[in-house]
C-alpha cells in the first residue's frame, strides 16, 4: 500500500510544473551563488596573502591576520563583516579587527539575525523551504476537495499508510533537490583554483546538509499538518505562506528588536570614562614614570616600571572591553532565546557554526589574540629591558589559533538540532492525529 502511494506521489511531483520550476530555480541559484562566492573568497584570500607578505610588522607593532573561511562560500555568515586584521603592541590589547589594509574599525555589533547573503544557506532557508510549502500545501486538501480522498479510503486503505506514503514521497523529492544543489555547489568548490577543501571541511559540509534536511523536514511536516487541518488548498497555501513570513522574516527581526531594547549597552563615552576610572589609581605614578624615563633616568629598572604601567593600562582597558563584549553576547543570546521557535534562526545558527562564520568563531579568534598578547608578546617586550642583547636576537613569536573541531561544532549545535527534531515530530504527530480524525466526506 505505502509503496504504491509512494510511487504515485513521486511521479506526480516530478511531472508537476511547480516542482520543475522550483528545482530549476534552485539549481540556477546554487550555481550562481557558489561561483560568485568562490570568486569573492579567492579575492579575499589574495588580499590575505598580500597583507601577510607586505605588512610583516616589527617587534613592537605586530600584525595578526585572520584568513577567510573556505566554507563562507556556502554560508557567508559574518565572515566578511567583522574584520580580519589585529595590530598588537603593548599600548593596547586589540578589542576589534580592521580590514586587511588600513581602514575604519569594524562596528561593535553582534549581527543577530544574519540573513543578508545569497549563498547555500539562503537557498535552503528561503527557496527550498518555499518549494516545500508549494509541494505539500495541497497534499491532503486537494484530494479532499476533489473527492479522491474519500474514494481512496473507501478501498480499505489505512489512513496511516496513505499519510506515510505521501510524506515519504514529498520528502524524497525535496531532499533530492537539496542534495542535487549541494552536490553542484561542492563540485564547483572542488574544481575552483582558489579553493582547497580538507577532510574536516567535508565533515562540516555533510553536517550542513544534514541540518538543511532537518530544516526542510520541519516545513514539510507543518505543511502536511495545515493541509490536513483545512478543507481547501487555497486556504492551506494562504495559512502556510503567512506562517512562513512570520517565522522566517518577522519573528527573527522582532526578537532582535526586543533584545536590543531590553539590554542597555554603554556608549563610547561611557566606555572611555570606565577605562579612565579603572586606571585612575596608577595615573600619578604613570606621569612620574614617564617624566623620569624620558628625562634623565633611562636605567633598566625605570624602563621596566614604565613598561609595566603601560601594560597595566592596556590590561585594565581590555577588561572594560571584555565586559562590554559580554553584554553584547548576552544581547545576542537573549535574541536567540526569544527566537528559539523560529526554524530559520535555528538552522542559520547551526549552519554558521558548521561553516565557522558565526560570531563564536570571531570571539575565539579575539581570545587567541588576547592570549598571544598576554603571554608571548609581553614576554618578548619585557626582554628588551631585562636582556637587550637577547631581545635583538629574538624573532617575532608565532601566533597560534587552534581550529575548532567538527565534534565541538556538533556539541554546540545540539540544542538547535534537538529543537528542530522536536518540531518535526510534533508537527507530524499533529498531522497524523488530524488525518485519523478527519471527515473525508
Amino acid at each position: 500500500m505505502i509503496g504504491t502511494i509512494y510511487k504515485r506521489e513521486i511521479l506526480d511531483h516530478l511531472k508537476s510544473a511547480k516542482f520543475l520550476i522550483g528545482f530549476g530555480l534552485t539549481l540556477a541559484i546554487a550555481v550562481a551563488a557558489t561561483v560568485i562566492n568562490a570568486q569573492d573568497y579567492g579575492r579575499r584570500k589574495q588580499d590575505y596573502d598580500a597583507a601577510r607578505r607586505d605588512l610583516t610588522g616589527n617587534k613592537f607593532d605586530i600584525w595578526i591576520y585572520r584568513p577567510p573561511e573556505v566554507l563562507s562560500i556556502l554560508v557567508q555568515g559574518k565572515d566578511r563583516s567583522l574584520g580580519s586584521k589585529a595590530q598588537v603592541n603593548y599600548l593596547m590589547i586589540p578589542d576589534r579587527l580592521t580590514g586587511y589594509m588600513p581602514g575604519a574599525r569594524s562596528m561593535r555589533v553582534r549581527s543577530l539575525s544574519g540573513f543578508g547573503s545569497v549563498d547555500f544557506a539562503f537557498l535552503v532557508r528561503i527557496i527550498l523551504s518555499l518549494l516545500v510549502i508549494f509541494l505539500a500545501y495541497d497534499a491532503i486538501a486537494e484530494e479532499k476537495q476533489a473527492g479522491t480522498l474519500k474514494l481512496a479510503l473507501a478501498n480499505a486503505l489505512p489512513r496511516s499508510s496513505m499519510l506515510a506514503g505521501k510524506a515519504a514521497a514529498g520528502l524524497t523529492v525535496v531532499l533530492g533537490a537539496l542534495l542535487a544543489s549541494a552536490a553542484v555547489s561542492v563540485l564547483i568548490m572542488i574544481f575552483h583554483p582558489a579553493v582547497s577543501l580538507l577532510g574536516a571541511d567535508f565533515a562540516r559540509i555533510l553536517s550542513l546538509v544534514a541540518a538543511s534536511s532537518l530544516y526542510l523536514l520541519v516545513f514539510y511536516m507543518l505543511s502536511l499538518l495545515v493541509s490536513t487541518a483545512v478543507k481547501r488548498p487555497a486556504i492551506s497555501l494562504m495559512v502556510l505562506l503567512q506562517a512562513w513570513i512570520f517565522v522566517v522574516v518577522i519573528y527573527p527581526h522582532l526578537s532582535v528588536t526586543i533584545a536590543e531594547n531590553f539590554t542597555k549597552l554603554p556608549t563610547e563615552n561611557e566606555l572611555v570614562q570606565k577605562k579612565q576610572a579603572a586606571f585612575a589609581p596608577y595615573e600619578e605614578e604613570m606621569k612620574a614614570a614617564r617624566a623620569k624615563y624620558f628625562g634623565s633616568d633611562r636605567s633598566p629598572a625605570t624602563g621596566m616600571r614604565f613598561f609595566e604601567l603601560q601594560t597595566t593600562e592596556s590590561r585594565l582597558s581590555n577588561d572594560v572591553e571584555r565586559e562590554f563584549a559580554l553584554k553584547l553576547s548576552a544581547q545576542a543570546d537573549l535574541a536567540n532565546w526569544i527566537s528559539i521557535l523560529s526554524p530559520a534562526v535555528l538552522f542559520n545558527r547551526a549552519a554558521e557554526r558548521y561553516a565557522r562564520t558565526d560570531i563564536h568563531e570571531y570571539e575565539r579568534f579575539m581570545a587567541s589574540v588576547e592570549r598571544y598578547w598576554k603571554t608571548k608578546y609581553i614576554d618578548l617586550q619585557a626582554l628588551a629591558y631585562k636582556d637587550p642583547s637577547a631581545y635583538r636576537k629574538a624573532g617575532v613569536p608565532a601566533f597560534e589559533h587552534p581550529a575548532e573541531s567538527a565534534a565541538e561544532a556538533w556539541a554546540a549545535t545540539a540544542p538547535q538540532i534537538v529543537v528542530l527534531v522536536l518540531m518535526a515530530l510534533i508537527f507530524f504527530a499533529a498531522a497524523s492525529t488530524a488525518f485519523l480524525n478527519k471527515d473525508v466526506r
